[in-house]
This record gives structure tokens, sequence and C-alpha cells, in this order.
């Protein structure tokens, strides 16, 4: 991994479209685009769009590429954000098993085309994420933020 660690802030509204899809598409893998933007060392990750395959199984999950620009575009034209764009992917697991070496492959390898970080988020059967960020074709350092403290009464 290199360079400064980047922060991967993602919306509610994008973890429950990303749950929704996995618990539907269960026992087989799904998966789809992340959209948001890049702000200072951050990238934000708004939204989720499901790009189904149905030639997905129990372990593999392949995103059509004319199917993913068409979703890409309705979700553009659907939220009409000036600085919404891809910034990444996600898929699903089954199992209780995070990114393979072939997922962080695969975003390494897409991430050579952007000048900015691109996300990937494979959420496991245990209903946590895991996320890997790419740079440049480079495997980055990332966190996420905290959730906010819950106010204890005396």
């Amino acid at each position: 991994m290199t360079g400064t660690p980047v922060i991967v802030d993602v919306h509610p509204d994008a973890t429950e479209v990303i749950a929704a899809a996995a618990a539907a598409a269960h026992p087989r893998e799904t998966g789809g685009l992340l959209l948001g933007w890049w702000d200072a060392g951050h990238v934000v990750v708004r939204h989720a769009v499901e790009v189904p395959d149905p030639g997905a199984t129990t372990n593999s999950w392949s995103r059509d590429e004319p199917q993913a620009q068409a979703a890409l575009d309705a979700a553009l034209d659907e939220h009409q954000h000036p600085w919404l764009g891809y910034v990444g992917d996600w898929h699903s697991h089954p199992a209780p098993c995070g990114a393979s070496s072939q997922d962080v492959t695969s975003i390494r390898r897409a991430s050579r085309q952007y000048t900015q970080p691109l996300v990937l988020l494979v959420h496991r059967a245990d209903s946590t994420f895991d996320h890997v960020v790419a740079h440049r074709g480079c495997t980055r350092h990332a966190t996420t933020p905290l959730p906010p403290r819950k106010e204890h009464s005396p």
C-alpha cells in the first residue's frame, strides 16, 4: 500500500441499497457501481447502483460494460448532482469473506484510468463491508469515518 490514507465516506443510503441487493441475490453474488465525488483526500460514496449479472454464481459476479454504462447514465440523469460521478464498484460475497486477490487486481487495474482513487466495497455475508482503495494501479490505505457518538444519559 502506498501514499497518504484515503478517507472513504459511505452514505447509509448506499449501504442500504447494497445490503438489499445482496439479500435479494443470495446465495449468488451481485454487484454494481458506486457514485459520488472526491473532496480533498476523501472519496464520498453517495449512491450505489446494481448492475445484475444473470450468470452470477455463489463465488462470481461480472460487470457487463454496456449495461453498467446504461445504469451509470440513468443514475446520473436521475440524481442530477453536479459533482456526482463514478467512484468505484461494489459486489457481494455470500460467504463471510472479504475482497479476494482477483477483486483487488480488478480495482487496481480500473484505477489506472482515473486521476482520483477508486473504491471497491465488498458486502460480506455477515453484513459487514470491506473496502479497498486503489489509485493509479496501486492499493492505498483507507479509513472510514467513525459513526457519530451516542450521548449517554447520566
